[in-house]
């Protein structure tokens, strides 16, 4: 049977052991994910991350709910890092996360008091980024430049990034954080792995929602 300490002797470049956390979120590499920490198993899971520096996976429920019985979560899920801790004097914690990257659950164990996995990293920067156009991000941001500007507009306490990212896939993955879309959407565009497809796809949304802002703005200025 493993134990924790196997989980981090257990690393490959593209495949590794990592604990499990589902949760009803969706988390993009870059994104920031502030967490209570208060069930004992995810205490014990969360000490482990800090002993060993290890990342943990978040990963969207699929069925089941995030507190008792363990969760069936969704096999794509996005690793988060330790950024900051603040120790209650209950036991429970208050943590701030950032995504670093998207994974494949590629195996679940069951073995400890929370779920792990052996997951496969699936971005893979240099290949991806040559296979976008010029002309696609481009489109992608402009449009989402437009969502950010409606948005403001619409929303009273909205509030956009200061920088947008010249990046493509670090653009893709700030336009799926800053939609408003539900988690099964945002998860969606989680799973869409080729980069191309992914701008393909959040051109669409960004399209539509920039729309049905303006309907709105419209029509409660009328």
């Amino acid at each position: 049977m493993r134990n924790a300490k196997d989980l981090s002797d257990s690393q490959t470049p593209y495949e590794r052991q990592i604990p499990l956390f589902p949760l009803q979120a969706v988390l993009f590499p870059g994104g920031f994910l502030p967490l209570y920490i208060f069930e004992p198993r995810y205490r014990t899971m969360i000490k482990f991350c800090l002993d060993h520096e290890s990342e943990f996976g978040v990963v969207l429920i699929k069925e089941g709910e995030e507190v008792g019985e363990t969760a069936t979560p969704y096999e794509v899920g996005t690793a988060a890092r330790i950024l900051h801790v603040e120790h209650l004097d209950d036991g429970c914690m208050n943590i701030i996360t950032a995504g670093e990257y998207r994974f494949e659950i590629l195996e679940i164990q069951e073995h400890l008091s929370y779920l792990t996995g052996r997951v496969r990293m699936l971005d893979d920067p240099e290949a991806e980024i040559e296979s976008v156009s010029e002309s696609l991000t481009a489109q992608t941001e402009e449009l989402y430049k437009a969502y950010e500007a409606l948005s403001s507009r619409l929303i009273f306490a909205w509030h956009p990034p200061e920088e947008q990212p010249d990046d493509p896939r670090e653009l893709a993955y700030q336009v799926g954080i800053r939609l408003r879309i539900s988690l099964k959407e945002k998860q969606a565009l989680l799973e869409t792995i080729p980069l191309e497809q992914l701008l393909t796809r959040e051109v669409e949304i960004l399209t539509d929602e920039n729309r049905r802002i303006a309907f709105q703005l419209t029509a409660r200025n009328n």
